[in-house]
């Protein structure tokens, strides 16, 4: 009876530190994606911050924007990707980058290019990317979770050096005692990317139609989005593929499933846009 519940009590520590460590991890992951979240997709689209000197016409279009919306300025960066497309990422208002790849600097005329950025600003003026960010981080938090313990046990099943076994038993034990958490994180990570899609398809809208009532352009807005929807759709660098949350002008990846992608279809948005009054109708 003693052994039993010396063996009970091993367990439920080996759970409890298991837990611990799988909550502590998911917490300092969030903590990262808050505060890295620029750094992380201005590196993975290789984007650079621009001065007005370098890249003057889109300073002068977020100047006159932000001007128009009482809103301070975001950073300005460019990537090289010849795909034409917009994003806005950061944490808040005053922290918030605008990136703008060299194919939607070559395809869009001035006229254009300010429809365009008029987008992404209205995705500061409705905090969309402090809500998506915020929204993300725990979901991206639990898939990183999820993938390095996938890793993990796939890097040692097979056969695997004896000091390398000996240096992992720590790390072995934890997740042996958490596996049953970690699939479970796992699945809500999973479940949870089903509403963020949803938002984010809410937020695309509105920002088109905020843009559109700013600018007092939505038929321009409309044929813009043909212009860079017709294109190639697929960029050499996704930032979803490092998981880093923002607000981007076109899809990266068009989803097979309406319900999964992360933006409404350009069909769709051409028809809000279409039936929205405004000076250039």
């Amino acid at each position: 009876m003693h052994g039993c519940r010396q063996h009970q009590g091993g367990a439920a520590l080996l759970v409890g530190v298991g837990l611990t460590v799988v909550v502590a991890g998911v917490g300092l992951a969030v903590l990262a994606q808050w505060w890295a979240t620029e750094r992380l997709a201005r590196s993975a689209t290789r984007a650079q911050l621009v001065t007005p000197a370098e890249a003057p016409e889109p300073h002068a279009v977020l100047d006159r924007l932000c001007a128009l919306g009482d809103l301070p300025k975001p950073r300005l960066a460019i990537s090289p990707s010849p795909v034409p497309n917009a994003f806005t990422l950061g944490r808040s208002r005053r922290h918030t980058t605008v990136v703008v790849t060299r194919g939607l600097l070559e395809a869009l005329n001035p006229d254009e290019l300010g429809v365009a950025l008029a987008h992404e600003v209205a995705h500061i003026r409705h905090r969309d990317v402090t809500v998506m960010t915020l929204a993300s981080s725990l979901a991206i938090a639990l898939a990183w979770g999820t993938s390095t313990a996938g890793r993990f046990i796939r890097r040692n099943s097979g056969p695997t050096p004896f000091l390398q076994q000996v240096r992992d038993l720590p790390t072995a034990f934890v997740l042996g005692a958490s596996a049953p958490l970690i699939m479970v994180l796992g699945l809500i990570g999973l479940l949870a990317q089903l509403p963020l899609r949803a938002l984010g398809r809410c937020r695309e809208l509105a920002a088109d139609h905020d843009a559109a009532v700013q600018t007092g352009q939505p038929a321009l807005l409309a044929a813009t989005l043909l212009k860079i929807g017709t294109g190639d759709p697929i960029p050499r660098t996704d930032v979803r593929a490092v998981r880093v949350p923002m607000m981007s002008l076109a899809a990266a990846r068009p989803a097979a499933r309406a319900w999964w992608s992360t933006h409404p279809t350009i069909a769709r948005r051409v028809d809000r846009l279409t039936c929205q009054p405004g000076p250039d109708r």
